[in-house]
């Protein structure tokens, strides 16, 4: 079975994502206090700042999308099943944070920096775009032998990349919180829907064992 092949692991996603986003903003005593230790830590070491900064642009819209239709456009190529389903996700699950973003409206927080991100502050565009295209890749593009591997660095690269939003100070921590979890759940109903068209064999699972493999005609 994989990590997605259980609807409570869904439904577990998607609950962490509505806590973050009723629970979380300038209201939050967790998040102001977050926001104002990174404050701190911005003006105490700037240097380290300034990686985030650096780190940061891997969630951009340019590494996110721009990686992402490159891998569904290698796949094509390749005649590999598959760059439908990347392509579909990569592009849906982008414009759903989009959308959520202005339905929430949560204000971001009040930056000590020279720039102001123009979209609301939930949930965390990086966060979402980077842990469902990187993990959509490493699920749907990734040859089997490599695939767990692929999946573990994609979900750490996600991590790394939501917590320099809070370092930076333009997201709340559970702005991140909620668009992780509302990356792997788009992902999970993809890999879902991969399945039930055959896009996605039973067998390619990220824990537990492996099913007996599928015969390739």
């Amino acid at each position: 079975m994989t990590i997605f092949s259980r609807t409570p692991i869904l439904l577990a996603l998607l609950a962490i994502f509505l806590l973050a986003g009723l629970l979380g903003g300038p209201h939050n005593a967790f998040d102001m206090a977050v926001s104002r230790a990174m404050a701190d830590f911005r003006r105490d070491w700037p240097e380290l700042a300034s990686l985030a900064a650096i780190a940061t642009q891997l969630g951009s819209v340019y590494a996110t999308l721009g990686l992402g239709l490159l891998a569904a456009s290698l796949l094509a190529i390749g005649g590999q099943r598959g760059a439908a389903l990347l392509l579909a996700t990569v592009v849906l699950e982008r414009l759903s944070v989009d959308g959520l973003k202005m339905a929430v409206g949560r204000p971001r927080p009040e930056l000590d920096l020279p720039f102001m991100p123009a979209s609301a502050s939930f949930p965390s565009g990086h966060s979402a775009n980077s842990m469902a295209v990187f993990v959509a890749i490493a699920l749907i593009a990734v040859p089997r032998p490599w695939r767990r591997s692929a999946v573990v660095l994609a979900a750490c690269s996600s991590l790394l990349i939501g917590l320099t939003r809070v370092v930076l100070g333009v997201h709340w921590p559970t702005d991140v919180v909620g668009g992780w979890a509302w990356g792997l759940l788009v992902v999970g109903l993809a890999v879902a829907a991969g399945r039930r068209s055959g896009t996605i064999e039973a067998q390619h699972d990220i824990v537990g064992g492996h099913l007996p493999p599928v015969r390739e005609d």
